[in-house]
């Protein structure tokens, strides 16, 4: 039994140091869940709203642990219009795998954006091609391993 926890706790780890479905071109954003029953239909969705259009996507590949290490893991999306976005938690209320007008959100803003670019610069300066993920707390900014993307329960 021992041995098989500690056989999941590193699967998940190492999920989380690459991206899910093994995929280089695309990033992945890590970061840990709290205050969130262990029990509830919990689904991940990147949500934006860039030149005048609406963006959510929840079809991505997400891994939520809630048992071992609390934290999870989401593939971004790459079919996006370039922008700001940031992640959110909700309950899949007609459980189709996506964010719906009828879904609630159920995490409270972090103050992260993940900023998605077409060329060097182009939101912010010092962000690259691709996804970046920008703390408006501190002003820090992360363009290759974007972790620490923790979200808590309104």
């Amino acid at each position: 039994m021992k041995r098989a926890l500690l056989l999941a706790a590193v699967g998940t780890l190492t999920l989380s140091a690459c991206t899910l479905v093994g995929n280089p071109l695309k990033k992945d954003v890590t970061g840990q869940l709290r205050g969130f029953d262990k029990d509830q239909k919990l689904r991940l969705a990147v949500v934006g709203y860039n030149n005048g259009q609406y963006t959510a996507d929840a079809s991505e590949s997400q891994l939520i642990d809630k048992y071992l290490t609390g934290g999870f893991a989401l593939d971004l999306p790459t079919n996006v219009p370039f922008g700001s976005y940031r992640v959110v938690v909700f309950r899949d209320a007609n459980r189709n795998g996506r964010y719906d007008s009828g879904d609630q959100v159920i995490s409270k803003s972090n103050g992260k954006l993940l900023l998605y670019t077409n060329t060097r610069d182009a939101i912010l300066k010092g962000t690259v091609k691709g996804w970046n993920l920008y703390d408006t707390n501190t002003g820090r900014l992360q363009i290759n391993l974007l972790n620490n993307y923790d979200l808590e329960i309104q």
